[in-house]
């Protein structure tokens, strides 16, 4: 696994905001990870400064639940 970032917040159609932790963006589709190897979603977009850069991520059905800036890793 690889270190994505932190999750910052919710977005109000429910998609999850998450602040990368490396210029590098990862692969649209890539599956998201908590750090318990649960499976919290998929990239669906990169949004946001070159240099600063965050990734929007479509949760799965059921979600588990994350707490603000909980670290989060892609495989």
């Amino acid at each position: 696994m690889r270190r994505l970032g932190y999750f910052l917040h919710k977005t109000p159609s429910g998609r999850l905001v998450v602040k990368l932790s490396s210029p590098k963006p990862p692969r649209l589709g890539a599956r998201v990870l908590n750090s318990r190897g649960e499976v919290v979603g998929v990239v669906v977009d990169v949004i946001g400064p070159v240099r600063s850069p965050y990734a929007v991520v479509k949760p799965s059905r059921p979600a588990p639940s994350l707490g603000r800036y909980e670290e989060l890793f892609v495989r």
